[in-house]
């Protein structure tokens, strides 16, 4: 039974070992050592640098002597790759052994280790960034791959030098005819050379494959071509939506915000200006002009004449828009500019996010209440003080009545509880990148645009269960962000904007419900009613900007 172990065990050393550019083998001959040595002699030749190609030679050069030898094989053809020969003569009364090693030079060896060692000391760190930010490209994979499929073509060109060489090496010793010698001018070189091409070769055509995919045209799946208001047997409620207003006064629009009530539209463009217009008629009444900073985002508060702005300066400001006064402007931002302004049912408190950061402010007054996430306390080790960076925040949406922020904190989607600092996490999947999320107007239903290469999904989330309750496709595309500001969620629906028409799905369950023929919107919001829709859209010839004012009927 040992034996059966031992030898078991002899096997699997074997094997481990055929993975390594390393073998030994024994050749036994009843020749005596003079005989063997004669024989090798007549196939090996003193080293020296060889020019050309010529087949006046020795199959092998190198050194030999009583007590082994050290050679190479000689080739017409570059290969790092050809193993280095040892062999030791252990001469008996019955004959000879010659016990032979073959491994690689360990110049190469050390080569490999710090090629590897740079590559993957680089690739690695960008892949993991990329898998915790949840959004990894099919050339970063490759590009971790490619050292692997390389190095499987070395491997297969080291075993087969040494198969040939074992084998015209136990025919010289053993005083075989010896075969096999015809030089060849293509050789494994050439091999592992066409190998790197067709791996150059992959690359790029993963590169174009996926470069092409950035604005391919959509089509309507039968399904969807059913739902699609257009046709005669179209019947559901949402398809009564018309065009009635063309807004065409605010050609720099970049942001837009409605009332709660459905009376008041604004907008505020790189002209850092904010145009107030009825909604209802589509009229221009009021013109708000900033001394500095693009218009980045837009709110309207409950009483409806609170205007407040959010701008590229980093600045948050509060317009009445019944009076001439200018604006109360609070400052503190940290980030680039301000993406989200949000104002709570209460009308007191104002929101502002930008990268990292969500503060609270005082209406009246625009004191600041708080900032989150809270600044990290520097951490003392003796006479040395570190400095503890804060968590990668990206604010999303802010609820209805002001308690709870949809944020992407470290890549994982959190509804933060502003009051309590009480976070809900929803489930991440890896290799997932979220666009943006929003929270339904009670506050108990979370929408995510994701993206998984090369796919967006729309998923559909109960918040107190973090179930799943729809995930939908909207697009094979590699586009990764356009989605953010072309979704918008009423009470009881998800809108989004896409090249084949306005889609609307039921919020509770993700079932599609219409297909709304309709320019494609850069952004899009809709009043909680759903009643009223409004969408900007680019001139294609002037490049600039137009409003259109949807109404259902």
């Amino acid at each position: 039974m040992w034996q059966q172990e031992s030898s078991a065990t002899h096997q699997v050393l074997l094997q481990i070992m055929k993975l390594l550019p390393y073998d030994r083998f024994s050749i036994q001959t009843p020749q005596p050592l003079s005989t063997v040595i004669a024989a090798l002699d007549a196939h090996i030749e003193a080293p020296k640098f060889r020019w050309g190609f010529s087949n006046n030679h020795a199959p092998y050069a190198g050194t030999l002597s009583k007590e082994g030898f050290k050679i190479r094989r000689i080739i017409h053809y570059r290969n790092s790759f050809l193993p280095n020969i040892r062999g030791r003569f252990d001469p008996s009364s019955e004959g000879t052994v010659v016990h032979i090693t073959l491994s690689l030079h360990p110049v190469i060896i050390v080569f490999l280790v710090c090629w590897l060692s740079a590559w993957y000391g680089i690739s690695i760190p960008i892949f993991l960034a990329g898998v915790f930010s949840g959004f990894v490209q099919p050339e970063i994979s490759l590009f971790l791959v490619a050292p692997f499929v390389v190095h499987l073509i070395f491997w297969g060109v080291f075993w087969v030098e040494v198969s040939r060489s074992k084998r015209e090496l136990t025919q010289i010793i053993q005083g075989s005819p010896l075969l096999g010698l015809t030089p060849k001018r293509f050789g494994w070189q050439s091999l592992w050379r066409i190998g790197l091409g067709l791996m150059v070769v992959i690359q790029l055509g993963w590169f174009v494959h996926y470069h092409q995919q950035i604005n391919p045209p959509e089509t309507l799946s039968r399904a969807e071509q059913i739902k699609h208001c257009n046709q005669p047997s179209a019947l559901s409620a949402a398809c009564r939506f018309s065009l009635v207003h063309t807004l065409t006064e605010h050609p720099t629009v970049t942001a837009i915000a409605l009332s709660s009530d459905g009376t008041t539209l604004v907008s505020g463009g790189t002209d850092k200006a904010i145009k107030v217009w009825d909604l209802q008629t589509g009229i221009l009444q009021q013109t708000l002009q900033s001394d500095s900073g693009v218009v980045t985002a837009l709110a309207i508060a409950p009483d409806g004449h609170t205007v407040v702005s959010g701008s590229g300066d980093r600045m948050v400001r509060i317009w009445d828009i019944t009076t001439d006064q200018p604006p109360l402007m609070l400052s503190g931002h940290t980030s680039q500019s301000v993406s989200l302004v949000s104002i709570p049912a209460d009308g007191n408190t104002i929101i502002s996010g930008g990268y990292n950061e969500i503060k609270l402010w005082e209406r009246t007054t625009g004191d600041l209440k708080a900032t989150l996430p809270e600044a990290s306390q520097p951490i003392g080790i003796g006479p040395v003080t570190l400095e503890v960076g804060s968590p990668l925040l990206q604010p999303f949406d802010v609820s209805t009545d002001g308690t709870l922020a949809l944020v992407k904190l470290n890549n994982k989607l959190i509804a933060w509880n502003l009051a309590t600092h009480q976070q809900i996490a929803l489930p991440h999947q890896w290799f997932t990148h979220i666009n943006a999320a929003w929270l339904s107007s009670d506050g108990k239903t979370v929408v995510t645009t994701s993206y998984t290469q090369p796919k967006n999904h729309l998923k559909i989330w109960d918040l107190a269960t973090g179930k799943l309750r729809a995930n939908i496709l909207l697009s094979n595309t590699r586009e990764s962000h356009g989605y953010r500001d072309r979704i918008t969620l009423s009470r009881d629906r998800v809108f989004v904007s896409t090249p084949t028409g306005l889609k609307i799905w039921q919020l509770q369950t993700g079932e599609l419900e219409a297909i709304v023929e309709a320019d494609a919107f850069r952004t899009l919001i809709v009043t909680p009613d759903g009643e009223q829709l409004v969408g900007l859209t680019r001139d294609s010839l002037s490049q600039k900007t137009q409003i259109q004012i949807w109404q259902h009927t």
